[in-house]
């Protein structure tokens, strides 16, 4: 069980007690992120979630910030989506006023410091381009640019180097101040739960001070192009395998199908003993990972199949995944692989959830995303409802093959693949 309660400044609290863990996880996020961004701040909700570890006015530059959480041995680290932004500390729940501290000091007095500021943008830059040289990692943004090319939703999370280095320090302060207020705050502690830790919680979070009224504006969610010549990209890059992914328009955060969707991906390609893996790997040698799953948004949303191939196997791979699709838009799976597909998800969460961090992320996006938080096993009661004709049904509906985009990196040219 959870509690939830607001503090004056209407920062909004979520405690999560574990029992038998001695760690504790205070996670911070925000309804921020790169769909958020006007144009010439493509980027900025990235750029400024690196600026909050470069010192406070409590702590004045980086390596004093960063040794005081080191010294804790704990794990730490920020994180920036598309439509939101996180901040976190993991440690030992012996040291919760230090965490409590620090992540209130970081989002509350980080200094911006103009030189700082310049100097980021050089580390911002060599991490963009890291993305963009590791296939692996890249595949996502080029398949969302393509699926949602005409909105920022198809943007790069982290901007473009050019635009980075464009960057004003008044544009980036007030894009901050419009979204970082307590209001806009979501506080989530998981683990060990100390009994001083809602005095630390007010104490240091309740400092924070409201600005004005928050902006919550994002642009609507958009496809594509739905011309078959525009629903393909392919990066040309040298390289010995194709980072090959494709999808289909899928669901927003909130739909009531999503449970649905969440069996259907663990019977398509959810596990080692999924169609698609069985099919494209085990029988067919033709790749070492495939896999499908789902993304969603405030809006919006995507179903997808990700493989890495040999150039020449790439349409053979999309042939063989196009048939499993179409099968599973039209035959009922068996009971088998219903029953097989709820005890996976059931253990899958089951693990994740021993660890602290997942448990708080786990009700951080509820707390942001939805209308009333669903615990774990309120989920799971939803996925244990789920029947057969239940997935034929979101099958017909999601596996569109005149809405199908597909993107892929290596060295292979468009004009030969065959979708």
């Amino acid at each position: 069980m959870y509690e939830h309660y607001q503090l004056k400044n209407k920062a909004n609290i979520y405690l999560i007690p574990l029992a038998d863990t001695k760690s504790v996880t205070g996670l911070v996020m925000f309804p921020v992120g790169s769909r958020y961004e006007p144009k010439h701040l493509n980027g900025a909700s990235h750029y400024i979630e690196h600026l909050m570890f470069k010192g406070t006015t409590k702590r004045k530059n980086t390596l004093t910030l960063t040794r005081e959480i080191d010294r804790l041995g704990a794990q730490y680290n920020a994180f920036t989506g598309k439509e939101t932004t996180g901040y976190y500390v993991k440690a030992d729940a012996s040291y919760s006023r230090v965490i409590v501290d620090i992540l209130s000091d970081m989002l509350y007095n980080s200094l911006f410091d103009p030189t700082e500021m310049e100097r980021e943008k050089g580390v911002v830059c060599e991490e963009l381009r890291m993305y963009r040289d590791n296939p692996m990692m890249n595949i996502e943004t080029i398949f969302e640019s393509l699926m949602f090319k005409g909105s920022p939703l198809g943007w790069d999370i982290g901007g473009t180097p050019e635009l980075v280095k464009s960057y004003k320090r008044d544009q980036v302060l007030k894009f901050r101040d419009e979204h970082y207020d307590p209001s806009n705050m979501t506080v989530v502690f998981a683990g060990a739960i100390v009994p001083e830790l809602k005095a630390y919680i007010e104490q240091y979070f309740g400092a924070g001070q409201n600005k004005k009224k928050v902006s919550k504006i994002y642009k609507q969610g958009i496809l594509g192009n739905n011309k078959k010549s525009e629903r393909l990209a392919v990066d040309h890059k040298s390289a010995d395998q194709v980072q090959m992914m494709l999808g289909f328009p899928g669901l927003e955060h909130t739909s009531t199908h999503s449970a649905a969707l969440a069996v259907l991906n663990t019977i398509l390609g959810g596990s080692m003993s999924s169609r698609l893996f069985i099919q494209v790997r085990e029988r067919r040698g033709l790749a070492y990972v495939v896999r499908s799953g789902a993304e969603s948004f405030r809006d919006i949303g995507y179903a997808f199949v990700r493989a890495g191939l040999e150039p020449k196997n790439v349409n053979k791979a999309l042939a063989c995944i196009f048939q499993e699709i179409k099968k599973i838009t039209q035959k009922p799976v068996t009971a088998r692989e219903l029953v097989d597909a709820k005890t996976h998800i059931r253990g899958a969460l089951t693990l994740s959830l021993e660890d602290s961090s997942n448990q708080a992320d786990w009700y951080v996006r509820q707390a942001l995303f939805y209308q009333k938080i669903k615990t774990p096993e309120e989920r799971l009661r939803e996925i244990e409802q789920i029947t057969a004709a239940d997935i034929l049904a979101l099958a017909k509906k999601v596996y569109r093959f005149d809405e199908v985009r597909l993107a892929l990196i290596g060295d292979i040219k468009p004009e030969t693949i065959k979708f």
